[in-house]
């Protein structure tokens, strides 16, 4: 794994459809973004980069014209710009962007890579975090426990949801404070129901289940696909969601069970690291 590139800059809302886990970084030296292999030469020239906030899924306040149960979708978003300083946020009426904002707040990001989007994958710090425009971290030594991230999923205002591609060593640090809220059902976990739930129609995801966001996507995509309530196993049998659980490979349909209309994750978010997709 490379390093992480330190790169100082400011956040960027309005005008834009930001959620919990993705927002606009605009850097102040952008000389750094040549740290990055970018897919395309105008991905590498916009001034303002979308970020990809390292393992952590928000509830969804936009995906595909659907959204999840709106108060904790919005509240996970202003939640991540309050710790970033963005204040005075004002919407368009279906709350789907920012018309107005405070924003161009200083921060930083540590980043070693981009994902196919283009979007770099980061960690999120607030200004007074000491870090060095420009340096480059090894991962044992990045300030994880002073990141948003990091503070996002103690809080658990966020699902911990961990790609492959993060070291290991940051994934079971990420593990343990995602765990230990769950355990003590803080901020979603309370609500949660990934773990039983009942699927009428589609709107018992929007507006009645909480359940992770990588599932409710996967939902989403097959209801699009599909005129009735049933096959949703076999259509993820279909889309292939490789992970890893206890370091062995598996499929996250071999972890979901069905009964009738009764849905069930039998693993805990945590504990599965998946291949990116979305």
């Amino acid at each position: 794994m490379s390093n992480y590139k330190i790169i100082r800059g400011t956040f960027h809302v309005k005008g834009y459809s930001p959620d919990g886990d993705s927002i606009r970084f605009q850097a102040d030296n952008d000389q750094h973004w040549d740290y990055f292999k970018w897919q395309t030469a105008s991905a590498r020239k916009a001034k303002r980069k979308q970020l990809r906030v390292e393992a952590i899924d928000s509830l969804e306040t936009h995906y595909e014209e659907l959204r999840q149960p709106s108060s904790f979708a919005v509240a996970a978003l202003e939640r991540i710009l309050e710790l970033i300083g963005i204040s005075d946020i004002e919407y368009n009426l279906l709350v789907t962007r920012i018309t107005n904002a405070k924003d161009g707040t200083p921060g930083f990001i540590a980043s070693n890579s981009v994902d196919k989007f283009n979007r770099p994958i980061c960690f999120v710090f607030p200004e007074k975090a000491k870090l060095t425009d420009g340096a480059e971290v090894p991962a044992a030594e990045l300030p994880v426990e002073k990141s948003i991230n990091y503070f996002l999923l103690k809080e658990a205002i966020v699902y911990p949801t961990f790609y492959a591609s993060l070291e290991p060593e940051l994934i079971n640090l990420l593990r343990e404070v995602a765990k230990k809220a769950r355990k003590n059902a803080r901020g979603l976990w309370a609500i949660d129901r990934t773990h039983g739930f009942r699927l009428w129609n589609p709107d018992t995801i929007q507006s009645e289940a909480i359940i992770l966001p990588k599932l409710f996507r996967r939902f989403v995509q097959f209801f699009q696909k599909s005129s009735t309530m049933e096959g949703f196993l076999e259509y993820l049998n279909q889309y292939r969601d490789p992970i890893l659980v206890d370091g062995k490979k598996s499929f996250l349909h071999e972890h979901l069970e069905k009964s009738g209309n009764f849905y069930r994750l039998k693993t805990f978010p945590e504990d599965m690291i998946f291949n990116p997709k979305d």
